[in-house]
């Protein structure tokens, strides 16, 4: 697994924070059993909120293997990137297609509302304990 991470406009980030980022991305890889694939994760962060403005993080399957994980930097960044992390599992582990229309074998149309997407409600249903699980291994 390859991680790398980079800071507003691609540039570069404080030390301690890039390391901190990149240490809770392997961890939740770990978490979620994906660590030992041969993935290229970028965590790309970003100093606003992304796509409509109203979204603090995204998920992109680039291929089976190459995802981008944008962050807003500011708000709970961790357990966004908890909750993108279970996406690149659902994309790597190939129960979510690259098109985001078939979970699990189930074809699924595209007007389904957000919150009922069954990806998303296993993201948040995980993200939660990730976070608490890297803080209680950090002693925070």
């Amino acid at each position: 697994m390859n991680i790398t991470v980079t800071g507003p406009r691609g540039g570069a980030m404080p030390f301690e924070r890039s390391y901190f980022i990149k240490e809770a991305t392997e961890f939740f890889a770990k978490s979620l059993g994906i660590n030992r694939l041969k993935t290229k994760i970028n965590v790309l962060v970003h100093e606003q909120l992304l796509i409509d403005g109203d979204t603090m993080g995204y998920c992109e399957a680039k291929s089976e293997r190459e995802f981008d994980i944008s962050l807003c930097s500011w708000g709970n960044w961790l357990s966004v990137l908890a909750h993108e992390m279970v996406h690149v599992r659902q994309f790597a582990r190939g129960e979510l297609d690259l098109q985001m229309d078939t979970w699990k074998s189930r074809k699924y149309c595209s007007n389904i509302d957000y919150w009922d997407q069954p990806w998303e409600k296993e993201a948040r249903r995980l993200q939660n304990r990730l976070v608490f699980d890297f803080m209680e291994q950090c002693d925070y």
